[in-house]
Formats: C-alpha cells, structure tokens, sequence
C-alpha cells in the first residue's frame, strides 16, 4: 500500500540544515499493527507526518498504490487525506461542540453520505467501539478513554485504508490504553495502522510490526507476529457526493451544536436587521418633503394632503362604474361631488353670535328656527369640510341609518341621545361668495359613525345645492312698481346665490328678510307672476312671490322650491370629476401611478397649493437622510466585526474538519451557508415582528413610518443583510483558509 524509497527530509534555518529523516526505506501492507518508536528527536513524528501528507520530503519518493506522490499540489495532498488517511490524536481533537454521534457524522457527510445515512452509519460504528448508550452526550462529557475510542469511531467512519495515531494512549491510564490497543488491532485486520508511541511495552503485545528509529534513520524493523489477516487494498465504494447537501447539513450542524453562540449571532444579526429597517424607513419617510412645503390657498380652500381631483381622460361622465373602478389600493373614499370637499362646515362651537339675537338653535322635536334681530355671526374655525354620504356604508355607522332625505346627517359622538335631534350647521365658500356670506340649515343627526372623526357627512341636496354654487349663475327678479293709479315701472334685481328653501311650494320663491319687506311695499299684485330669469343657463320660469317667507341666508340669495332647483341641476348634472381621499399622502405616487393605468387624469390638491419651501425644515430633511445612511452603513460594519470576532472563537472547529477531510473550498462554503442563514432568520424575524408593531402599537410615528415601507423595503434589507455577511463570510473564509491550517504533528517529549 505504501512505500518509501529513499526517502529524506530536512529544516532549514537561517545558519542551519538539519537532517530529519535519512534514507527511508520501508514497505507498509493492509492488515498491519505497525509501532514506529524512539527517543525524542529521531523522526518518528516527522515520518507519520509525511505518510499522512501533512509534511513534505526533500528526496526519495512516497508510492502510494503504487503511484508516486512526488508531483502532488497541496489540493492533491488535500484530497489523499480526505480519501486515505484518518487521524487519530493523543489529544483526541474532538469538536466540544458536537454531540458524540455528531463527531462522528461528520465523517460520513465529509465522504458524501446523507444526513439520514451520515446517523445510522455513526450508530454503527459506535456500537463498534462500545459507546452505543452515549450517542447524545457532548463529547466534553465523556471520560479519557471514552473520548479516544471517539476518536478512534471517527477514524473508522472516514472509510480510508490508512489510519496514523500520535501517541492515542499517552493520556490515558493503563486500563483504558490496553482496551484502546485491542480495538486498534482489531481495526488493523482490514486496514494498515501505524502507530507513533513512546510506550513499546504497553503496546507491544498488540502490534504486528515495530520500526525502531535513531537519527532520522531505521535502526530496526521487526516483525513481531504475523497478520491475522492480509487483505488486498479495495477501491472504496463510489458514493454520489452532492457537496450542496453536504454543505447544508454542516450548517445544520454548527447551529445546532451551538445554540447559545448561534443565539448569540441570531441576535447580533437581527438587531443588524431591525436597524436596518429603522434606518430604511427613517430614510424613506424623509424623501418625502411634503412637511417642508410652503402653501398658499389661492386655488383651494382646503388644503388636505390626501385629496385628489379625478376624471377620466377620454372626460367621460362619471357613473357608479367610475367611481367604484376609482377605488385602487390605499384610497380611503371617494366623494362624489368633488367641488364640496372646497366648501366649509360650521357647526356648534365653530361659529359664535355677535351681539345679541340671530338665529336660535333648531328646535329639537321639530327643527324649526328663530330670527332674532340685531345680530351676526362671526365664522371662526374653518377646519371642516363637506363631505357626501356617498363617501360611507352602512357598516360605518355604530347606529341609525345614512341620511336620505334631505338636510339630514351623519356625525360621530358617544351619546346615542342625539339621534334624531336637530343641529344648526352654517355653510360657506371662501373663494366663491362675499365675506359674510354663508348658508345656514337646520339638520337632522340620523346615524352615529363608529370611528372618532371631526367630519360630518351630509345628504344629497345640500350637497348639490353647494355644487351648483360653482357656476355662475345669477338670478334676476323682474317685477313692476306703481307710479300712479293707472301706470306702472318694470324694475330687475339681481341675486348671486340660488339655495333651496324646504318651506316653499312649487310657485314660491324668497328672499333675505330686508329684501322681502321692501318688494312686499313695491309689487303692484301679490298674487301677480314674477319672473326669474337664470342669465348662464337661459332659463326662465314663471315664480309668485310669497311675502309670508324669509330666506336665512345672506343677503345675496333668492330661494327657490326644491322642484324648480331640480330642473336647474338638471343641466349640470353631467359631471366629468370628482375627489378621491387617501389613506395617506405618503401613497400619493402609487394611487396616481395605478389611476392612470386605468385611464384616470387626477391632481393632487396639496401639490397645487404649494408655493415653496421652508428653508429649515430642508435642512433638517437633508440631515435626516445623510445620517440614516451613515448609519445603516455603520450598523452593518459593527456586526461585521463583532460577528466576525464571535466565529474566530470556532477556528480550531475547521482545524478539525480539514483533518477529517474537509476542503478550503467546502470550509468556506460552509462558513457562507451558515452566515446567510443568520441573514434569512433574521429577516424572517423582521418580518414577524414588524407585522406585529404595525398592527398592535398606535404611537404617531411608528404609524407614519409604517405608511413609507412597502413589501420590496423587506427585500432591500433582506439584501442588505445578504451582503453584509457576505462581507463577513468573505472575511471569515479567509481567516479559515489562512489561521486554521492543518498542522503537522509536533513530537511529544
């Protein structure tokens, strides 16, 4: 099986060339106990190191089978002692870590078996050496002899022919190394085993062949008793080796031997991970500069951040099918009529009396008010908006119904006793009517809503009567004077609003108190027709002035019955836009992305309001972001480096391995596996616990943070963290490669 041919080895030193081995010759057969003795310095443990490749020779050759090892590289070398030798050491070099059965799988997975063969094959050999009932102990637990006979398991599970022992009873006592020789020699009969000790008597009763060297040279060879068995060296049996299972499976392994380090590297990386993320939403959140705006109200009223105006490019008119199609991800409603959501709201509290007087608050049993004269309203909170029923569902409401009919509402309160009584609510267009100007109607609370909001909702008419406000319409009411007994004067008065008055019949129509007393004295006949006249949409209807009624609006309004507001809407009931509200201003770009792919045209109301930007609060952005990417860089370098410091802790780990059989390229493979699969926990972790933030915690700013991150951030970090401890297997693997060498054996004095 082996032979050496004129083998020498030397050390060289900067003054001096020493002499290890001089002119080996020796032959070495399958079925051999082989003991090679002699004092400290005669090149026992150098000879062992070069028959199991660990140390190179200088002249001679080494025939392995036959072939010459002469022209080997170190991948060579590298692969004859992953197929043909197995170590077994006087300090056992068993991996703490592992469980008894596991140091010995290792072996199997190294030679390409399964995971599921790697441990039946283990229980096999165990059995072998008599540690069959310890297989889940961790190897630090056994005793001196029970560690060796491991090692010796270990040996035997490589399935090589060849196996070396440096001194394999020199820590145990007389007992435990007589029972380890007898296992030995009965390894031998199917395998060469070669021995270096410095105890011949202890292990001379069990060997086959002792080689005694001097000086470097073989001062005796003697056979001692005959092999029990000669056996002819065998191919081993070819085994389909799918490294990326191997690889896999001593990944498997190193977590698991190790929960409290790989718990350790767990929480490293997921800290890495979440600040990461933080950092990734901080940043995201800043790219955003809506809060550095400057805004003006010159085209809107209101300036909500999360209204759109919508319509279809092809200007369709709007149908239910529009407005539902509108409903893409993250819009919250969809109002109907678009021009209300410009038009304030007023309601108790919003407004207060100057002076004395004005209109009383509704009657709760019947909704009726009071003029009290001598009085004005002063409009003080702007902040609420019109919005529509349409915007609702049945589901939103805690309790009553949505308004139908006309001047009802929908508000939220606690106190269910304000179902069905009447509210006043003043009504008002900044940008379309005078100052003090406004609508004011008594209106019925018919639902309650679930969630805690400011905003009412309202029904139809008052919603179209506020529209209709939009255009220019003004109404001129023609009447005559008397002059003298037989003549009269025809006289026109112009009205810039037109508001539906509930009290009126069909026939009817008013005017503001002061305006109805002065043609109450003028009309020539109460019962004769006045005309209206609506100057844009050139319409006119024959009305009878009723001076029993008041309109209570301002003075530049005329009322008109609901039948006769209904033709007027008539034309103009083809409506082209309407609003959409968002979840957030943060999902701007997307809703628009996703609406124009449908064939929607939308404008961002805040976004045409904005005029410029705060100087300050810029700075403060850009600061924001600039730190949010340092410190995701330096995030990352740290756990770099402490998780780098944590894993050199597992050098002598791969030391072992390599002696075993493991390649530098399956080390760092394996080191790779195990890094990365810290990564894919961690942001599974991430994952988990971000799910769980988003959907438990109320504070402001997580939720604002939470309105920026989209399913690819996950992904973005996920490949942060992938690259980050590429870095650290990178730098891992060359540590590997380059600290935990396979060593040659040092002589034991």
């Amino acid at each position: 099986m082996l032979k050496l041919e004129n083998l020498s080895k030397y050390y060289y030193s900067s003054s001096t060339v020493t002499c290890a081995l001089r002119k080996i010759n020796l032959e070495f057969k399958v079925g051999e106990f082989i003991a090679i003795t002699g004092e400290s310095g005669s090149g026992k443990t150098t000879l062992l190191n070069i028959i199991s490749g660990l140390d190179s020779y200088e002249e001679g050759e080494l025939y392995y089978n036959g072939k010459k090892t002469s022209y080997f590289d170190d991948s060579d070398w590298e692969q004859y002692r992953k197929e043909q030798i197995a170590f077994i050491f006087q300090n056992y070099n068993l991996i703490d870590s592992y469980s008894v059965l596991e140091n010995v799988m290792v072996a199997y997975i190294i030679d390409g078996y399964s995971f599921k063969e790697a441990k039946v094959k283990a229980k096999e050999v165990l059995k072998f050496v008599g540690l069959q009932g310890d297989v889940h102990k961790k190897a630090t637990k056994l005793s001196g002899g029970q560690k060796q006979r491991l090692a010796i398991a270990r040996a035997l599970a490589k399935d090589s022919q060849i196996i070396v022992a440096d001194e394999p009873t020199g820590n145990l006592d007389a007992e435990n190394g007589a029972a380890i020789l007898e296992l030995l020699k009965k390894v031998s009969k199917n395998k060469l085993v070669i021995v270096v000790t410095h105890n011949q008597g202890q292990i001379e009763p069990f060997i086959t062949r002792k080689i005694r060297l001097h000086d470097g040279e073989v001062v005796s060879d003697e056979v001692v008793k005959e092999q029990e068995t000669t056996l002819s060296v065998e191919s081993k049996n070819e085994i389909e080796n799918k490294e990326i299972n191997n690889i896999f499976n001593f990944s498997f392994l190193n977590i698991k031997s190790q929960p409290k380090k790989g718990l350790l590297m767990l929480f490293l990386v997921f800290i890495s991970t979440l600040s990461s993320f933080v950092f990734l939403a901080n940043f995201k959140m800043n790219l955003d500069d809506n809060k550095t705006k400057e805004l003006d109200d010159k085209i809107f009223t209101n300036l909500d951040d999360t209204r759109l105006l919508v319509r279809k490019n092809d200007s369709s008119i709007i149908t239910d099918e529009i407005l539902n199609e509108a409903m893409v991800d993250e819009v919250a409603s969809v109002e109907k009529y678009d021009y209300i959501t410009d038009c304030n709201y007023y309601r108790k509290g919003d407004y207060y009396t100057k002076l004395a007087g004005a209109w009383t608050d509704p009657d709760p049993n019947t909704g009726k008010s009071e003029f009290i004269d001598g009085s004005s309203i002063i409009l003080e909170k702007h902040d609420k908006f019109m919005r529509s029923y349409y915007s609702l569902k049945e589901s939103d409401l805690s309790v009553g119904r949505l308004p139908v009919n006309d001047y009802e509402m929908v508000v939220y309160s606690n106190d269910e006793s304000i179902l069905d009584t009447y509210e006043k609510v003043l009504f008002r267009n900044e940008k379309r009517w005078a100052t003090g100007n406004y609508y004011q109607y008594d209106f019925k609370i018919v639902g309650l809503l679930k969630e805690p909001t400011n905003q009412a909702y309202f029904s139809d008419n008052i919603c179209r009567m506020m529209e209709i406000s939009q255009y220019d319409i003004r109404t001129t009411i023609s009447y005559e004077i008397r002059v003298t007994a037989t003549k009269t004067k025809k006289y026109n008065t112009s009205f810039n609003k037109i508001v539906v008055d509930p009290e009126l019949g069909n026939y009817d129509m008013s005017f503001p108190e002061d305006i109805r007393q002065n043609l109450a004295k003028s009309i020539v006949n109460n019962e004769r027709n006045t005309i209206i006249r609506y100057d844009t949409i050139a319409m006119y209807e024959t009305y009878n002035f009723n001076k029993e009624t008041a309109l209570k609006v301002s003075e530049d309004a005329v009322g008109i019955s609901q039948e006769f507001f209904d033709q007027i809407y008539e034309t103009y009931k083809d409506k082209k836009q309407f609003a959409l509200f968002l979840t957030d201003y943060a999902y701007l770009e997307d809703v628009k992305k996703d609406l124009s792919k449908l064939g929607y045209d939308s404008v961002s109301c805040f976004q045409a309001a904005v005029s410029g930007y705060d100087v300050s609060k810029v700075i403060v952005r850009y600061v924001n972001l600039v730190v949010s990417i340092l410190a995701l860089a330096l995030i990352n370098a740290l756990s770099v480096l402490i998780g780098y410091t944590i894993l050199k802790v597992k050098k002598n780990d791969y030391v072992i391995f390599k002696m075993i059989g493991m390649t530098n390229s399956m080390c760092k493979k394996v080191n790779y596996v195990e890094v990365i699969t810290y990564a894919i926990l961690s942001s599974i972790l991430l994952v988990s616990v971000s799910t769980i933030v988003k959907y438990s915690i109320t504070n402001l700013y997580i939720v604002d943070v939470y309105k920026y991150i989209k399913w690819y951030d996950y992904l973005i970090v996920f490949a942060i963290m992938l690259f980050a401890m590429f870095m650290l297997g990178k730098r891992y693997a060359k540590f590997i490669t380059n600290k935990a060498k396979v060593t040659v054996l040092k002589e034991v004095e």
